[in-house]
């Protein structure tokens, strides 16, 4: 195949081939605050849901559940029940180490170490050796199964379970039913959130048909990538152009490779630096080929928006001054005059034709210069 890649060839590959939708995750609050990975905020929420007396109202549902998988385990740990139970984060060992989760009386104890991104270092003979409960089984909660050859080194590994958080938020979901009839609405919802966070956190961006499909046909990929960077190139030339050729303004283009260098162009006034024509595409090329002209204010001249009330507007240009934007909105930038256009692929081809046609036509650039005027102080009505 060519270097470049023609658009039948293009045509006839998107045809031919499905394109994966790549899902995402869905966010979380945990992911908005961005602590969705710090293994102690994660042992509080667990620490949490492991009170039976606490107002979420799940009770004994996160404990029956971890039991539940401790006893199914190789430990052979059936005669583990723990009740009336105490809950301890970072407790402090011997050896100066902290165990993430403790949750003991005086007889029973289940040591947790809290596994997310980091490795498995942690002395667990140390951990095993604090905790004086003469029944007791160690966890180690991970976002993926951890071989026990990784900690084998210790005397006290094969007092050690491996267990994952979405092993663990699986059982519980599977054991939640008459739970939910006294839970709390509000600790449902967190609950539910926190499971998608650990989804989240033990899932990959992508699945495997995704990569599959990208190592097949990475060759295409990258050249309709290519054939997209140009149409895209194309855009910002013909827009550029625009700029170039309207009398009394200044093309200002955003810092290369920021993110509005893909979204805005602006024709600056000559006259007042605060004015200017702005050109938004960044809707263009995904799909609905939408562009907008904008007349935009900035700083000093949103001063006293009244004045621009005394401008003698022709019934067509107050059809699309005064936007809502401008009358509602209190920023140090204001888009005075705003028109949204849907556009064709010949529009898009001539492109920096039809951006100085619809200045004119739809009276935009007229309504730039009576502006222009008025903050040049030469001419006010």
């Amino acid at each position: 195949m060519s270097k470049n890649l023609k658009p039948e060839e293009l045509q006839n590959f998107l045809n031919q081939n499905e394109i994966p939708k790549i899902k995402g995750k869905p966010k979380t609050f945990l992911g908005i605050a961005k602590q969705p990975h710090y293994e102690n905020v994660l042992s509080n929420i667990y620490a949490f849901f492991f009170n039976v007396f606490e107002e979420h109202g799940f009770k004994d549902l996160f404990i029956k559940s971890l039991l539940e998988l401790i006893q199914n385990s190789k430990l052979n740990k059936e005669n583990i029940t723990l009740t009336d139970f105490d809950i301890i984060t970072e407790f402090y060992t011997i050896g100066e180490g902290r165990i993430d989760l403790l949750l003991s009386n005086d007889k029973q104890a289940i040591i947790i170490e809290n596994k997310v991104y980091h490795y498995l270092d942690n002395d667990l003979d140390d951990y095993w050796n604090s905790v004086q409960s003469t029944n007791k089984v160690g966890v180690i909660l991970s976002l993926h199964h951890i071989s026990r050859s990784n900690y084998s080194e210790y005397e006290n590994a094969s007092n050690y379970i491996n267990i994952t958080h979405i092993e663990l938020l699986e059982c519980i979901k599977k054991n939640i039913g008459t739970y939910l009839l006294q839970a709390s609405e509000k600790y449902t919802v967190f609950l539910k959130d926190f499971i998608q966070n650990m989804k989240n956190l033990s899932s990959t961006i992508m699945n495997e048909k995704e990569i599959d499909f990208y190592f097949n046909n990475q060759q295409k990929i990258r050249e309709t990538k290519v054939f997209s960077e140009g149409v895209e190139n194309h855009v910002k030339a013909e827009i550029e152009k625009a700029g170039n050729i309207l009398n009394g303004v200044v093309l200002s283009s955003p810092r290369a490779n920021s993110n509005m260098n893909s979204r805005i162009r602006c024709f600056v006034s000559q006259k007042n630096k605060n004015l200017m024509i702005t050109v938004g595409f960044d809707y263009l090329l995904t799909g609905e080929n939408k562009l907008y002209l904008i007349v935009e204010l900035q700083n000093e001249a949103l001063v006293n928006r009244e004045k621009y009330k005394q401008i003698d507007f022709s019934e067509d240009e107050l059809q699309i001054s005064f936007s809502e934007n401008f009358r509602t909105t209190n920023y140090n930038w204001s888009h005075f005059a705003i028109k949204e256009y849907i556009l064709l692929a010949k529009d898009i081809h001539q492109l920096s034709s039809f951006i100085m046609r619809k200045l004119e036509e739809d009276h935009l650039l007229s309504i730039f210069k009576k502006i222009e005027r008025i903050l040049d102080n030469s001419e006010v009505k």
